[in-house]
């Protein structure tokens, strides 16, 4: 996919978060959203919501759209496309060839020739759906699937908010604002770099968050509150506070004294602290910022044996072969550092297996660079056990967005064998349910995994110098 496109992608993804905290209108937030849509893709685009019967679709907001297109008739949910019936994304790459369209005639006139089409979910159930329009025939790539997903995630947020918002103003028997007296819309304005760069990260796994989402009191006197702690971000999700420092750590004492004392004043507030160390290699993992371009030096200290890792990995195999016993499960492990691991961990299994590979990359955008996926899992897994192999498991952000994307794909049952767990680093707490052996918080080294890429041909595990 072309950086421009990424480009355009990434941007909007962060304009829609930034307005959801903001007054913006649902109008206004919607005409974002799909105006955005379509010029990011080259296309046209609309928002459709079902009716009070939950069988019909009515265009809310569409762009490039024509008249005589819109007024062709009631949309039938089950009959159009059916993204809304199956709950899934659907995509009609010919509007010639396709039995999918209920105004298909219309739908050429108009001079489209493919069409994606995007449920928008709310409690499990269907709302509405995001179509995109283009005029030439296209198979549409999971990039892209994905980037309307998540806009499809975010107007679900948006109209969630709208509900909550009516039902805050009809209890408090509040009239609505007029427009004209709307406060300007504002934009996250971050205090530092790292800060922006972090939100992008989130972004691009689709996890809500919120910036400085909340002031904490930690200290008082007769007069008042004296001090207070107000963390970087909060992730809805996971319930989870998140704090960064990218100072010198013998500046981060003062920091790390206030976050003390906020989990004694506020013992129920999950909070995490992420030191200069831990964001800089979360950023190299992602492949830029000051260790990405850092030279390797060698081994320091060998953590794990060859013949221990051996043993360690007959181990796994057979508690997993006990497992699935009677079964066949998928084996899919992630390019390149899984390699060493999974040829040996599938060598001695003792029941069928079958295997497949995923790829991960990183592209680059105007805040940086981060991950997607290059090559997916070529077996269709609906209904399949699926083992995820990895080779190590840091903050979990990685793993947590594949995960998303099997289960997308309703496999039968999947589970997580990882033969590194780094749980110093973890964000998000994601069940694993095969683990080799838990190492340190520092840079671990060989039997496939590498530094620039050097060190995946050693034999044994060990901490780069």
């Amino acid at each position: 996919m072309a950086t421009a496109k990424v480009r355009d992608y990434y941007k909007l993804v962060r304009r829609a978060t930034a307005e959801l905290d903001t007054d913006s209108t649902l109008e206004h937030f919607s005409t974002t959203v799909i105006r955005g849509i379509a010029r990011s893709m080259d296309g046209a685009a609309s928002l459709l919501l079902l009716d009070s019967t939950g069988k019909k679709l009515v265009h809310s907001t569409s762009w490039k759209l024509p008249q005589s297109y819109l007024k062709k008739g009631v949309l039938d949910a089950k009959k159009s496309i059916a993204e809304i019936a199956k709950q899934q994304p659907m995509v009609v790459p010919d509007v010639r060839r396709s039995r999918r369209l209920q105004y298909r005639e219309e739908t050429l006139q108009a001079g489209f020739a493919s069409i994606l089409g995007v449920p928008i979910m709310a409690d499990s159930r269907p709302i509405g759906s995001i179509r995109v329009y283009l005029t030439e025939n296209k198979e549409f790539t999971n990039n892209e699937i994905e980037f309307v997903l998540t806009m499809a995630s975010l107007m679900s947020l948006a109209l969630a908010k709208q509900t909550w918002l009516k039902e805050t103003r009809d209890l408090a028997a509040i009239e609505p604002m007029e427009p004209k007296q709307l406060p300007k819309l504002k934009k996250v304005r971050f205090v530092h770099p790292s800060e922006e760069e972090f939100a992008g990260i989130l972004d691009f796994y689709n996890i809500e968050w919120v910036y400085e989402p909340r002031a904490f009191p930690i200290n008082w006197d007769k007069n008042g509150v004296t001090q207070m702690f107000t963390p970087d971000f909060y992730l809805p999700r996971y319930d989870l506070y998140v704090e960064l420092t990218t100072m010198k750590q013998r500046s981060v004492t003062a920091k790390n004294k206030k976050l003390r004392l906020l989990r004694q004043l506020y013992p129920s507030i999950r909070i995490t602290l992420l030191y200069k160390k831990d964001f800089e290699r979360m950023l190299a993992r992602f492949g830029y910022g000051p260790m990405a371009q850092a030279k390797g030096h060698g081994v320091a200290e060998v953590l794990f044996p060859a013949a221990q890792i051996q043993r360690r990995v007959r181990a796994l195999a057979k508690n997993i072969s006990k497992d699935y016993e009677g079964k066949v499960p998928l084996m899919v492990g992630v390019l390149r550092g899984v390699l060493c691991f999974m040829a040996d961990l599938i060598r001695n299994m003792s029941i069928p297996i079958n295997v497949d590979l995923m790829s991960l990359t990183s592209y680059s955008s105007d805040k940086g660079e981060v991950v997607r996926i290059t090559k997916d899992i070529a077996m269709n897994i609906e209904g399949r056990h699926v083992i995820m192999v990895e080779d190590i498991i840091d903050t979990g952000i990685t793993l947590n967005y594949l995960l998303n994307h099997l289960q997308s794909k309703k496999p039968e049952s999947l589970k997580v064998c990882t033969l590194l767990d780094k749980k110093a680093r973890r964000l998000l707490e994601i069940p694993l349910d095969y683990v080799g052996f838990e190492v340190p918080d520092q840079f671990v080294i060989g039997y496939g995994l590498d530094f620039k890429e050097e060190y995946r041909n050693l034999p044994f595990i060990g901490l780069l110098e």
